[in-house]
C-alpha cells in the first residue's frame, strides 16, 4: 500500500506520494532538490541525493535531511508541473 505526505503550505495543502521527487526553495541556500520523507507543522524532511543524475532517474540514495520550514520559500513538483509559493515569498504577511 503507498503512503503519502501532505505538505501543508501557506493557506492550503497538497497530499503527495511519499518519496516524491521536490525541488524547495530556500530562503539562503537556494533550490534545494530532493525526494519527500516527511512534513510536519515546523520541519520538512527531504532525502537528498548524492548526484543529480540519481535525481532524475528517481533513484531514491542519499542522506536524509530535514528543512525548518519557515525558510522554504516555494517548491515544485518534478517534473516541474505545478509551482508553489508561500506568501511570504510573494511580499504577502
Amino acid at each position: 500500500m503507498a503512503e503519502y505526505i501532505t505538505l501543508a503550505y501557506g493557506n492550503g495543502s497538497v497530499t503527495v506520494a511519499k518519496y516524491s521527487r521536490i525541488k524547495v526553495y530556500h530562503q539562503f541556500l537556494g533550490s534545494i532538490r530532493g525526494f519527500i520523507v516527511s512534513d510536519d507543522d515546523t520541519t520538512l524532511t527531504l532525502i537528498i541525493p548524492d548526484d543529480i543524475d540519481s535525481f532524475d532517474k528517481g533513484i531514491i540514495e542519499g542522506k536524509e535531511k530535514s528543512f525548518k520550514k519557515e525558510y522554504l520559500k516555494g517548491f515544485a513538483f518534478y517534473p516541474e508541473v505545478t509551482r508553489f509559493e508561500t506568501r511570504d515569498s510573494q511580499g504577502d504577511v
